[in-house]
């Protein structure tokens, strides 16, 4: 019998996140490569212990926090983990020939998303008539099993915006899919911004925590051990 656990899935891994739309700059995050500290040390135990489900459906959690405090890096690294255990099993199934249509492989299914970004792509396609963007947001409208909304309350905000955003966190809510948040913003803040209904829905399925430590981009940026 195979031992699964001796498998090398790092490939795969960066392959789905790839696919996913997770930039080149978080492709290397995972839970190794976290530093915990007594400030991150709550985050990083919701986020292993979301990615240790057997299913995530209807299972999320939201990170808030400053910049650089280690939010994206979590979400990813719990991408990552999900997409290992993917791996796992399909290499597993390959090893007894099993065969399973690419078509139906749940990781086809995740999906990063840079809010702001996602937003002004969306709103440009509108008057472009161009689909990349529109088909995007069909897909992590109900279809997508994991979403990440990256920087969530960063973008621009308009009625527009706010009741986007809103369809979009309701409509996986109703479908029982899994909802990953960061965002700068404090629950009360993205409250005031108009998005105390996607928050209530947020909080629901999954479980909040704020991170109270501080920017590490400048100490990584200097080499700073």
């Amino acid at each position: 019998m195979t031992n699964t656990l001796s498998l090398d899935t790092s490939a795969y891994e960066t392959g789905i996140l790839t696919k996913s739309g997770v930039p080149p700059r978080y492709l290397a995050h995972s839970f190794a490569n976290f530093t915990v500290s007594d400030k991150t040390s709550k985050a990083y135990e919701v986020a292993t212990e979301w990615a240790g489900l057997q299913n995530p459906k209807d299972k999320g959690f939201a990170l808030v926090g400053a910049p650089g405090v280690g939010k994206t890096h979590l979400a990813v690294a719990a991408m990552r983990q999900v997409a290992r255990l993917w791996g796992l099993e399909r290499m597993s199934e390959q090893t007894v020939e099993i065969y399973r249509d690419p078509k139906t492989m749940v990781e086809q299914n995740m999906r990063f998303i840079n809010v702001p970004i996602f937003m002004d792509r969306l709103r440009e396609s509108f008057k472009l008539s161009e689909s990349r963007a529109q088909d995007l947001w069909d897909f992590a409208l109900e279809r997508a099993s994991v979403v990440v909304l990256d920087d969530f309350g960063k973008e621009k905000i308009t009625d527009w915006v706010t009741e986007r955003l809103y369809v979009l966190i309701e409509s996986r809510y109703q479908n029982l899919k899994s909802t990953i948040v960061t965002s700068n913003r404090t629950l009360d803040e993205l409250d005031d911004l108009g998005y105390g209904a996607a928050v209530s829905r947020l909080q629901e399925t999954g479980r909040v925590v704020r991170i109270e430590a501080l920017d590490q981009r400048p100490r990584i940026g200097s080499g700073v051990k």
